[in-house]
């Protein structure tokens, strides 16, 4: 990879949580990192406190939304427009609702942030990642350990179960990376998947009882005491395992792997390597992907 000061590194969803702390780690190293959020105030006062906690001026904030297709085609160009290259792109934004949402575009909403957004962000970004000596794409899981994916619930078919639909998203997210690493290999992209661990984030610190199914609703209490306010301490001990994928030379020439909390290599459930899963997966992007990446 480029040189620790010559590395440029995309951060969605930087604005806040474990975002913002990979985004002062990464940054910490000197790289150029770029943040993005759909807030500009709230992305703006972490790009300062990025800025006062490293001394690294090279940070800046580009605004955008992931959560449709126009919004994620309208990020690519802005970020394609200030970056000459980009050298990692860690898809870090994601969802968790309480009740059944769907895009702009009439896809679930989990599913649009968790998995559909990625996939589309690399492709519509390749050239500036193609741009750079051996770029990485990271996608940054949730949830619990890999799990099984269904293929016929992939967008809440089977019923809207809140954080069960949540992680599940993440499952056909980890599937979904499996083949685009098989896809970008020849281009010199590598892909892999990162899980950050547990932490309390305004994302989690929304969890409410009713995005509970069934019976885990009686473990709301320790879910709340779980995910209780911390100060951001619990976000930034998670964020190491994103600061390690997008620093570390150890990921070199590395691709279609999973790692743990530990930066550990682990395995993901079966199905997220079963090319029949996969090719449901990539069904659901059929006509949401560019026709070209951005240029």
């Amino acid at each position: 990879m480029n040189s620790k000061k010559d590395r440029t590194v995309v951060i969605t969803g930087g604005t806040g949580g474990i975002g913002f702390q990979s985004a002062i780690g990464i940054a910490r190293t000197g790289a150029h990192v770029a943040i993005t959020g759909r807030n500009r105030k709230r992305g703006e006062a972490a790009l300062q406190r990025i800025i006062d906690e490293t001394g690294n001026d090279g940070v800046e904030l580009v605004v955008g939304d992931v959560s449709s297709i126009e919004g994620i085609d309208a990020l690519a160009h802005a970020l394609v427009e200030r970056l000459e290259h980009i050298d990692v792109l860690v898809n870090n934004a994601g969802y968790m609702g309480s009740a059944p949402e769907y895009s702009d575009d009439g896809v679930e909403m989990h599913f649009a942030v968790n998995v559909l957004a990625p996939w589309r962000l690399t492709w519509a970004l390749l050239p500036a990642l193609k741009a750079a000596e051996h770029a990485r794409v990271l996608n940054i899981t949730g949830g619990d350990k890999p799990a099984a994916i269904d293929p016929d619930n992939l967008q809440a078919e089977k019923g809207f179960r809140g954080l069960m639909t949540y992680t599940h998203s993440k499952s056909a997210m980890e599937a979904m990376s499996m083949a685009l690493a098989e896809k970008l290999d020849h281009e010199g992209v590598t892909v892999n998947v990162l899980f950050p661990g547990r932490a309390s984030t305004s994302m989690t610190g929304s969890l409410s009882l009713s995005a509970l199914p069934g019976v885990m609703k009686l473990m709301y209490p320790l879910f709340r005491l779980l995910f209780k306010e911390d100060g951001g301490k619990s976000a930034k001990k998670a964020a190491r395992s994103t600061i390690w994928g997008a620093t570390s030379a150890e990921l070199d020439g590395v691709t279609g792997r999973y790692f743990d909390t530990e930066s550990k290599e682990q395995k993901l459930h079966p199905t997220a390597y079963d090319p029949e899963v996969q090719a449901r997966i990539l069904t659901v992007f059929d006509g949401a992907a560019p026709s070209r990446p951005v240029q």
